[in-house]
């Protein structure tokens, strides 16, 4: 005779839903949090009003604990507080509520350690799917900046005239060395920004910077404006 397994106790019961420390200036902030993550069950167990106030309490979080913590990503300051909170929690999965930024400044934050990217202007809809989903082991940013999230992948000819950018030719001077056309040079350095997620020369030596060497402060990166590069 066939018999069906019966459920457990253990079995039956739901998922545990993690405690969350929420890193935030302000009492406004910290109401959006508690209304935000109150969708699906969650509260926060634990309130600072800046990172160093987390890292300098004694008694460090659970290790099944979500960190949210609102700061800016275009912010070299913020992003040092970022590692910081990583290096000193590093069983807790940290979650940054930001402005909106580009796809650069996403990556920055991931690069800091952090586990999930939300908006501020999307707090409320999508924070606590995004605490649930690093809760478990996911990394989760805003889909419509996923590609900008990726390493971008340079063209051998891209790679030649970024060189050649990093050591302050102009586009003239850059077809003269490629043996190319100069308004070649424009369409490469066209395609350069939109990968980047830049809109000049300057913020292009900054977004190689941060590729060539992690984690590092640096100066905000604007989305790419989709003009020709002077």
């Amino acid at each position: 005779m066939r018999t069906e397994a019966t459920p457990t106790d253990d079995d039956s019961r739901p998922p545990t839903l993690p405690p969350v420390i929420a890193i935030a200036a302000g009492t406004e902030l910290h109401e959006r949090i508690d209304t935000a993550l109150a969708t699906q069950g969650l509260s926060v167990h634990f309130r600072a009003g800046t990172a160093a106030d987390l890292c300098e309490q004694r008694e460090q979080p659970a290790d099944d604990a979500v960190i949210v913590f609102v700061c800016e990503v275009d912010a070299p300051r913020e992003m040092a507080s970022l590692r910081r909170l990583c290096r000193e929690a590093p069983d807790s999965p940290v979650v940054i509520v930001s402005s909106p930024t580009s796809g650069v400044g996403v990556r920055r934050a991931l690069d800091g350690g952090a586990r999930g990217v939300v908006f501020d202007s999307e707090l409320e809809r999508t924070l606590a799917t995004t605490v649930l989903a690093v809760a478990i082991g996911q990394s989760v940013v805003p889909g419509k900046l996923r590609a900008g999230v990726e390493r971008p992948a340079l063209s051998h000819r891209e790679h030649q005239v970024l060189a050649l950018v990093r050591k302050g030719l102009t586009n003239a001077e850059i077809a003269e060395r490629l043996y190319l056309a100069e308004s070649t040079i424009k369409s490469h350095l066209a395609s350069i920004f939109a990968k980047l997620g830049v809109r000049s020369r300057k913020e292009v030596a900054t977004a190689l910077d941060d590729l060539d060497r992690g984690p590092l402060p640096r100066d905000s990166f604007p989305e790419a404006a989709g003009r020709a590069p002077a």
